[in-house]
């Protein structure tokens, strides 16, 4: 398709396309990333400023918080100072001498050349030849080339010997020493002197000084990379100057001229604009954009069902909006003139709330993750650079997500907010003491932003949850607790209308709940469900033989199909109730899947004896279904039909327990009523030996004690009765 007619069909077909889930949910993913850019972006443009050095500040630039920043200069000035103390690094070389003194022999070698072939231009070339010694150190010499070539030219062997025996005592005396290429000016001297003292002719000790200076050589070579290293190394051992500015410090007073240094401390407070500033928002979409994607990738891979479920990404992104809103609102608010008391309100951001959303509306494992986001993006909302809001937001939330996720009564979630408030404290004044800040009244403004942060944390998400079940059509753990009440009018309706039934579920209750953590389940979700899985009952107590009492069984006097039919609306009577109860789907799917569609057994063998013909449609005598399709409906089908098999067994013990049950799980399973639920072999096993374990504690035989020591029970009994008279 052309781009052209894609916009056109896009225009013209609006409501086709909104239709394709994937389009849905990349625009609300656009929306969601646009409004969390422009909250973050809005604390990196309206309070900071672009000043330059020498420019004379137009207004009183203060400080918003209390931080710690290097002074640069001061810093700077340490470093130059570590670098100079730094000495050169040499390496030695072994054969400086040795190539001293071939070059030095070289030269009489040339001489001897000369003196010994006796050419017509002798003296020429040799004049030529001590040109070469008058390269270096000339200004030692008094004489020219001229007159040293006319001496050498009448010298003999044993002049020429001597002087080169001279020149290498020379050279072993000045490089005895170290030699570096800065010293050689002054071993130059030393050797001019020395020379004077050889007791030669003028000219030979001429010749044996400058050629001495000539073929000296460093024998220490500069080792320019050790050098750098340690300069380096140096440089690194200085600790950055620190110095404390506090909130409400003037940075530049208005007037001044600006200098370097307080252009470093605005920058490092986050108020001087920055040359990268182009650059530092590319890198906030980049990080926006990085963070979106490990959310969606972490939904993908561990959270599936929410990350295909549109009503609850909403959510997600609702959650994220507000709660980082509400960071953004606290840290721009200023109470009165208390500039130390508005440096600290980033500690109330609210993540905690959040967080404690998530874990109860959706799963508490994503609310660990995303509480990591949401500090991360608190850091950058307080500055950038305060990385100790971030780091109490996210132990503030992630104590909370743990609290919450351990609920078992309502009462918890006020208590939540106390352990945010002592989370809260501990962390902030730790923080203080680790960067050196303590002090008495930071610890009491510690304790009471701490404890307004916790309790605010826990009103906001008591008060939030109501609403945001209701909108987005999710039972959360509350309302999992709240339906578990005894006291709810249903449960109450079972209890007095249908006393075996009600019985029945608690025990069914009790055995999914004990084996439901064990194979993946959810424990709070698996007893609810428990509890109004057989609330159909009420319409017809009598006709389930939990709540018959004596011999009268109604099913004796009706066709075994009629009971059938009476005994499987149950299952459409509960739901019905369950509409009128307005009970979530999450509770609704319990009752309609409890039994699956598995067959009524004893009523579809009776019609079969008294037809005698076969004739008799089996599936009418099977529930309507579906069968379970989550773990915790298909515990509660197993532990349903457990529990009433083993309650109507004689003579209990454990091994008839241990083999009813598996009798019972293994014909649910050759009838196919776990094939849609992701139950493995494994989770059966798990949930066979729960139930047997249960069982056995609730059947166990009294011990029967003999005769005599009842007897004696008895007397005692008696004895202190009469004492007491």
């Amino acid at each position: 398709m052309k781009p052209s007619s894609f916009f056109k069909y896009f225009f013209d077909n609006p409501g086709q396309l909104w239709k394709n889930p994937r389009i849905r949910k990349g625009v609300y993913l656009f929306c969601f990333f646009t409004m969390v850019l422009l909250i973050l972006f809005s604390n990196f443009s309206p309070q900071q400023v672009m000043l330059h050095t020498d420019e004379v500040a137009k207004r009183d630039i203060v400080s918003d918080i209390n931080a710690v920043v290097v002074d640069e200069k001061q810093t700077a000035e340490l470093k130059q100072q570590a670098v100079s103390r730094v000495q050169k690094a040499y390496q030695e070389d072994k054969y400086a001498l040795t190539n001293a003194r071939n070059d030095a022999k070289s030269f009489f070698i040339n001489v001897n050349d000369i003196l010994n072939n006796a050419p017509p231009d002798g003296q020429q070339r040799l004049k030529e030849l001590l040109k070469g010694i008058f390269v270096t150190g000339s200004q030692f010499s008094n004489m020219n080339p001229s007159e040293l070539s006319r001496y050498l030219l009448n010298a003999n062997a044993n002049d020429l010997q001597q002087m080169e025996q001279a020149t290498n005592d020379m050279l072993a005396m000045a490089m005895d020493k170290p030699v570096t290429e800065e010293a050689l000016d002054s071993v130059y001297e030393e050797i001019a002197q020395q020379s004077n003292q050889l007791g030669f002719a003028p000219q030979a000790q001429e010749i044996v000084k400058l050629l001495s200076i000539n073929v000296l050589r460093p024998n220490m070579i500069y080792n320019q990379e050790a050098t750098e290293k340690a300069r380096k190394e140096a440089e690194d051992s200085v600790k950055p100057v620190q110095k404390n500015v506090k909130a409400g410090e003037i940075i530049v007073r208005e007037g001044e001229r600006v200098t370097a240094e307080q252009i470093s401390v605005l920058e490092q407070l986050g108020i001087q604009r920055s040359k990268s500033y182009p650059f530092t928002l590319l890198g906030l979409v980049f990080f926006i954009l990085l963070s979106f994607y490990l959310v969606v990738e972490y939904l993908k891979r561990y959270n599936a069902d929410i990350y295909n479920n549109e009503k609850q990404m909403l959510l997600i992104g609702l959650i994220f909006i507000i709660t980082i809103l509400l960071t953004r609102f606290l840290t721009i608010i200023e109470i009165g003139n208390r500039p130390g008391v508005n440096a600290m309100t980033g500690y109330l951001a609210p993540v905690a709330a959040g967080a404690m959303l998530i874990a109860i509306l959706l799963d508490d494992k994503l609310a660990y993750f995303l509480t990591m986001i949401m500090a991360i993006y608190v850091g950058m909302l307080t500055g950038g650079n305060q990385l100790s809001f971030a780091i109490v937001a996210f132990v503030s939330g992630t104590v909370g997500v743990y609290r919450v996720s351990r609920l078992s009564q309502t009462s918890d979630l006020a208590k939540s907010g106390l352990h945010l408030a002592v989370a809260n404290i501990v962390s902030i004044l730790t923080l203080f003491i680790i960067t050196g800040n303590f002090s008495l009244n930071l610890a009491l403004l510690s304790i009471i932003i701490g404890t307004i942060s916790g309790l605010l944390s826990a009103i906001l998400m008591i008060g939030a949850i109501p609403y945001l079940e209701s909108a987005f059509s999710i039972t959360s753990m509350i309302r999992l607790l709240e339906l578990s009440n005894p006291n709810n009018d249903l449960l109450k309706r079972l209890l007095l209308e249908a006393p075996g039934t009600y019985h029945h579920s608690l025990m069914v209750g009790n055995l999914a709940e004990a084996s439901a953590e064990s194979v993946g389940a959810n424990p709070l979700l698996v007893r609810a469900g428990a509890y109004y899985h057989d609330i159909g009952k009420i319409k017809r107590p009598e006709y389930f033989v939990e709540n018959q009492r004596g011999n009268v069984d109604p099913h004796a006097k009706i066709a075994p199909a009629l009971s059938a039919l009476i005994i499987t609306s149950h299952v459409k009577d509960g739901l019905e109730l369950a509409r009128e109860g307005h009970l979530p789907s999450l509770i609704t799917d319990f009752i309609t899947g409890h039994h699956g569609t598995s067959l009524a057994k004893y009523f579809y063998n009776k019609a079969l004896e008294d037809d005698g013909e076969g004739q008799i449609n089996e599936n009418s005598f099977r529930y309507e279904g579906p069968k379970p399709q989550t773990k915790e409906v298909a515990l509660v089908m197993l532990a349903d039909s457990v529990e009433a098999a083993v309650r109507s067994m004689q003579d209990l013990n454990t091994e008839k327990i241990r083999e009813m049950v598996r009798k019972i799980i293994k014909d649910k399973l050759d009838d196919g009523q776990l094939e849609e639920c992701d139950l493995t072999f494994k989770d059966l096993d798990v949930i066979s030996r729960t139930f047997c374990k249960v069982l056995e504690g609730v059947y166990h035989k009294r011990i029967e004690y003999p005769e005599v020591i009842v007897d004696e029970l008895t007397k005692r009994r008696e004895h202190y009765g009469n004492d007491d008279n």
